[in-house]
């Protein structure tokens, strides 16, 4: 039986993450400094701890790491990069050194979609990053370090690009969940406003439901390639005022930010090779009564 730590347990994404470990029969250890929330997944092991406080002796005897915790939220990031940069930097090259001092076989690590900044759509792997806020920033700068592990001290890595994640618990500052809080509350919808030269009036995003990105996440500890970085989306896109005429929700229009970019789209035929394809559509998943 595969062991598997996941950091970050406790969130959106631990919760799918975890589950799925599970039902694969790997032996699942949680680390979270959070409690579990009584909605979520138990892992048959949970740590209650900071990942920074973790040493190599907790880490023995395991084949993967999964690292999801993260000081998360663009916005956030924005208002504290200084806080937000050491936290972040700080904690993933901790848990990467312990890693390689435990002997563990492979870590995943979750980059974001955000780093493509203005590079033209749809985005591949190979592009040059573009990193336009502290968020984006500080994940291309643990990708490098990833790649530095596993070409300097051997420790096999392996990288996901999330899109735009969505389904069950998802976090309360997402998008969609925003949405859907509002449209309960039978209060309005705030979207943001593209430039006059866009195609489109609101923002397109590429998403991707929170389980079909888990079987991707344990796809690539199992086949991915050692320091390789991989898309993970549908490869389609919906724009945020369509999301909106779903819900049938009240709309308001805010003017768009300077670090956002109107356009995320993903080409996955890396992702695909391997055998992993999506299957929950957003738009579907919104009518079913999400």
């Amino acid at each position: 039986m595969k062991k598997v730590l996941i950091t970050g347990v406790s969130g959106f994404l631990g919760h799918h993450v975890a589950r799925l470990c599970r039902v694969n029969q790997w032996d699942v250890t949680g680390v979270d400094k959070r409690n579990l929330p009584p909605s979520h997944w138990i892992p048959e092991k949970f740590i209650q701890t900071d990942v920074r406080d973790l040493n190599f002796r907790d880490l023995m005897g395991f084949d993967y790491v999964i690292h999801l915790a993260w000081r998360t939220n663009i916005p956030d990031c924005v208002r504290h990069p200084k806080e937000s940069t050491y936290d972040n930097i700080d904690m993933t090259v901790h848990l990467l050194e312990v890693c390689r001092e435990a002997g563990v076989k492979k870590v995943f690590f979750p980059s974001t979609a955000s780093l493509y900044g203005h590079n033209p759509t749809p985005w591949v792997e190979d592009m040059p990053p573009n990193a336009i806020e502290p968020y984006s920033w500080q994940k291309l700068s643990c990708e490098y370090l990833c790649k530095m592990y596993s070409e300097v001290y051997g420790l096999e890595t392996v990288i996901g690009r999330f899109f735009q994640v969505f389904g069950e618990l998802q976090r309360q500052d997402t998008a969609l969940s925003a949405f859907l809080k509002n449209k309960q509350e039978g209060k309005p919808i705030t979207l943001t406003k593209n430039t006059a030269q866009s195609t489109f009036k609101s923002g397109v995003r590429d998403f991707v439901y929170a389980g079909d990105l888990a079987e991707a996440v344990c796809l690539l500890l199992e086949k991915g390639e050692k320091g390789e970085i991989y898309n993970i989306a549908s490869g389609e896109m919906h724009t945020m005022e369509g999301i909106a005429n779903i819900l049938e929700a009240q709309v308001e229009w805010a003017p768009k930010r300077g670090y956002e970019v109107e356009i995320h789209h993903a080409d996955i035929d890396k992702i695909k090779d391997l055998g992993w394809s999506p299957k929950t559509n957003v738009i579907e998943w919104l009518k079913n009564g999400a």
